[in-house]
């Protein structure tokens, strides 16, 4: 049930809107005129005076009120009446223009869709790692990320001829999961078998002769060594790929996007934003291999990790692979010689793994050197945290998308979608990057890809894009918060319904114009009223059809003494 803070659509004009305030006023004013004629029958004897001040408008009722503030003969209650009765009418006749002031124009898709397929031609490059030219978007620290993707997927850049009067929604179904536990080795270490896929995670870092120990802490965590006689000149902690093999012959793989600092000083603290990767591969049965990639990084300029800091890049201090990696570094200390890097040294770099069902986390630390000249060494603790999801899922194939591409192509590496996550600012600084949410970012990634299954597919080969579509028209409308409806319903229903008691109740003396009551007491008319023939000069008698109501003598000879 939709609270009275929440907005309404309507599919109307703002012309329509227009009529329907100019109506709302109408009936206001009516039912200020009905309560001056009950103020009339009820009040004193300057009641009517009141009423009839009020029917020559704004000006003569603000001359009026002043004119009478002056006067001691007039009563109290006469004068506040005619105070409220000014207040109220001007009220009710802005009032429109202050409900106005919450209604705002809004667009949203009609209810009616039609579907089409989408072929359009895009850019990679001649790279290995393949990623459509433009495919990277930001998610806003309190956006939704699968919406994100929606609107990615529905824009001008996978859709070239997209109308602007037009939404396009990719067709999403249902699906299967086919295996949610694999065979996982890292860096060629293997560390879980008897899965049902084969996922192989390798951290590269730049280094040769790679030698590894492994230190297992529970049947799915380890901490590994690994070791490099690699000259450890700009060693760092590069980049992760992560290779799904999800059948003999088919497989997938996406990477982390490196986001690579300038040289020289930097601040401790986080290097680059969180960057989430992702994949879906599609195998000759129908089964979707998906892979999606969380990473953060983060640096230190100190020789020594600093856990302190840890705490104030993460809000989850409790989390068992940083604990463990502070554990390790507070007996490790980066060498002082590290910038320097005689050429037979070896280079460490320090990995923690958990794994669980169908997500991995990798914690990866190392040292990273940077020397412009004989006296000038910069030397950093740099760590990256990879969240990795995967499963293989099933769905029936989408006959218009396998027609049109001819799909599935075997094994191939690319990344269907980069998505940087911006942090929150608090007092001006960036919020602690929660891994908790990242870990659900990059599943719901993983399940919005497995939701699209095959009715979205890239082709790094042909470098174009496929996919079906929703479309639908974009519709026009005002945009009302529910409790403006509710309160200006009430009113108006208030007021008619005074309106109309008035008319009903009160006798037609205290509801009619004086023109017309004159003009009936003097037998012109009965109750429907016309126009009749009255002219008044300044020294002429007042007539109406020659019968004269107030003669000039009347006027002008009457008692001062008797003027309020």
């Amino acid at each position: 049930m939709p609270g009275l803070n929440d907005k309404i659509f309507l599919p109307i004009s703002i012309f329509i809107l227009n009529v329907v305030l100019a109506i709302f006023k109408f009936v206001l004013l009516c039912a200020v005129g009905a309560a001056f004629a009950i103020y009339s029958k009820y009040g004193d004897e300057y009641a009517d005076s009141v009423r009839w001040t009020r029917s020559a408008g704004y000006l003569e009722m603000i001359k009026t009120t002043i004119g009478s503030s002056k006067s001691s003969k007039i009563s109290r209650s006469a004068k506040t009446a005619l105070v409220v009765g000014l207040i109220v009418t001007v009220a009710a006749s802005f009032l429109d223009k202050g409900i106005a002031h919450f209604i705002n124009p809004a667009f949203r898709p009609s209810s009616e869709s039609t579907k089409m397929v989408v072929i359009s031609q895009q850019f990679s490059g001649n790279t290995i790692r393949k990623t459509f030219a433009g495919w990277s978007v930001v998610v806003p620290s309190d956006g939704n990320i699968t919406e994100t993707m929606e609107k990615v997927l529905g824009s001008s850049l996978a859709i070239p001829d997209a109308r602007s009067d037009q939404t396009y929604t990719p067709v999403t179904a249902d699906y299967t999961i086919k295996c949610d536990h694999f065979d996982f080795s890292l860096n060629g270490e293997n560390l879980i078998k008897d899965g049902c896929a084969r996922l192989y995670p390798r951290i590269r870092a730049n280094t040769s002769n790679d030698d590894s120990i492994v230190i297992p802490r529970s049947p799915n965590r380890w901490s590994i060594l690994l070791n490099s006689d690699k000259e450890p000149y700009n060693v760092r902690v590069a980049t992760l790929s992560s290779s799904f093999e999800i059948s003999e012959d088919d497989g997938c793989a996406t990477y982390e996007s490196t986001r690579l600092r300038p040289y020289g000083d930097i601040e401790d603290g986080i290097s680059s934003f969180p960057t989430t990767a992702t994949s879906k591969c599609i195998a000759s049965n129908g089964d979707i291999g998906i892979v999606s990639v969380t990473s953060t990084r983060f640096t230190f300029s100190e020789r020594e990790y600093n856990t302190d800091l840890t705490s104030q890049i993460f809000a989850d201090t409790s989390d068992e692979l940083i604990l463990q990696m502070n554990e390790t570094f507070k007996t490790k200390t980066i060498p002082p010689q590290a910038g320097l890097a005689p050429s037979n040294r070896s280079v460490e770099m320090w990995v923690e793994v958990r794994a669980m069902n169908s997500s991995v986390d990798i914690l990866a630390c190392s040292y990273d050197s940077y020397q412009f000249n004989s006296t000038s060494t910069f030397i950093n603790v740099e760590c990256v945290y990879h969240i990795i999801n995967v499963f293989v899922a099933n769905q029936p194939f989408n006959p218009k998308i396998k027609e049109a591409a001819g799909i599935p192509k075997g094994y191939y590496l690319g990344t269907f979608m980069i998505l940087d996550h911006l942090p929150a600012i608090q007092n001006g600084n960036h919020a602690r990057i929660s891994l908790a949410k990242l870990r659900n970012d990059t599943a719901a990634v993983s399940d919005y890809m497995a939701r699209l299954g095959t009715n979205v597919y890239v082709d790094y080969y042909e470098d174009k894009f496929y996919a079906e579509y929703e479309v639908k028209d974009i519709q026009a409308g005002l945009e009302v918060p529910l409790w403006l409806l509710v309160v200006s319903g009430i009113i108006l229903i208030a007021s008619f319904v005074l309106w109309q008691l008035t008319n009903w109740i009160v006798d037609s003396s205290h509801t009619n114009s004086l023109y017309k009551i004159m003009a009936k007491r003097m037998g012109f008319h009965s109750d429907r009223p016309v126009l009749l023939r009255a002219r008044l000069e300044p020294d002429e008698p007042l007539e109406l059809e020659g019968v004269v109501l107030l003669p000039v003598e009347g006027i002008q000879g009457t008692d001062p003494k008797n003027k309020p």
